[in-house]
């Protein structure tokens, strides 16, 4: 692994994780919506679990991939985990999306 691989996994890791604790500190644990960088964040615990499971996923997955020799078991079940975790943060954004776009569409009827 070069030196950029393990610099890249640890900013994407800690930045997706640092995005995950501020919704939720923020939001009061979801009872609230909360604001960064001026705009509202909707969903505040689905996005939370979108950035940590992408956190996860990416960034400590690109870790942990060359600990385990290839075609091992160990590497197999990282893969899995890896490519679980990542389809959850892609049904997290879905999900996240489309609860959205339909609050705008209520907003603009009213």
């Amino acid at each position: 692994m070069r030196f950029v691989d393990p610099v890249m996994a640890v900013a994407v890791a800690v930045a997706n994780l640092a995005v995950a604790a501020a919704l939720l500190a923020r939001s009061r644990g979801g009872t609230a919506v909360p604001r960064i960088f001026g705009r509202p964040q909707p969903s505040p615990r689905l996005r939370a679990a979108m950035h940590a499971c992408l956190g996860l996923g990416l960034g400590v997955g690109w870790l942990v991939k060359d600990v385990f020799p290839p075609h091992s078991t160990g590497d197999t079940v990282l893969f899995n985990v890896i490519r679980i975790l990542l389809a959850v943060s892609l049904v997290t954004a879905l999900l996240g999306a489309f609860r959205h776009t339909g609050s705008i569409r209520d907003e603009a009827a009213r």
